[in-house]
């Protein structure tokens, strides 16, 4: 039956079919690093459109007066004001998807955590309330010309090391078409990427999800 949420579950999938998905963030709270030069429009080599702000900023601006702001939400504030609120618009502004994502470095290199934060959806709440908001992770190169690398850590490697027995990470194989979700903790997960960049793992970033950005407007 083809309903609007079909649609809609078909195009989470872009995000969610191929990439490695875990309950507890990758990062852990000593991790995180923000990097302001991420911040601005972007544009990828599908002509998707993104564009990078500052979580900390946008909820000053939406937050004016303090003393009106709930302790659950300062204690938010606290967690995640390194972090950035990612717009994800599709080409001719089909869809557009909002992520939130944390910064963060495993010896130099730049990884960002994502987490669904907002999508467009038919209003039928029944619906959302089926979606499990899972986090992954992308190894983040920052390479010349304005442009930027971004490749998500992809199942297919990981199956390769579960199969082989050369990982030890908890998982869950969840839903009809029995993906694993990662069910470690974060130190656990953060430890693991440690390894992983040490490891010498033949096409260990080879993924299916993978993206060249190109600032807009960039002055050459």
């Amino acid at each position: 039956m083809k309903t609007k949420s079909l649609i809609l579950l078909c195009c989470l999938a872009f995000f969610s079919s191929c990439i490695v998905k875990s309950i507890q963030p990758f990062y852990t709270a000593d991790s995180t690093e923000y990097q302001e030069n991420l911040l601005g429009k972007w544009i990828d080599n599908k002509k998707t459109n993104w564009t990078v702000v500052s979580l900390k900023q946008t909820f000053i601006d939406e937050n004016k007066d303090w003393t009106k702001v709930s302790e659950q939400d300062k204690a938010a504030y606290e967690k995640y004001k390194d972090g950035y609120l990612i717009t994800y618009t599709q080409k001719n502004d089909e869809s557009t998807f909002i992520f939130m994502a944390m910064p963060f470095k495993v010896g130099e290199q730049l990884f960002m955590d994502f987490i669904p934060f907002n999508y467009e959806d038919n209003g039928n709440d029944l619906v959302s309330q089926h979606l499990l908001k899972t986090h992954s992770v992308a190894k983040i190169d920052i390479l010349e010309g304005n442009k930027l690398y971004i490749t998500w850590l992809d199942e297919g490697r990981l199956n390769d090391l579960f199969e082989k027995n050369q990982l030890k990470l908890k998982y869950e194989t969840v839903g009809i078409d029995e993906s694993f979700v990662l069910t470690a903790t974060s130190e656990e997960l953060y430890a693991f990427l440690k390894k992983y960049m040490k490891a010498d793992i033949e096409n260990k970033w080879e993924s299916s999800e993978k993206f060249t950005l190109t600032r807009k407007n960039a002055h050459p």
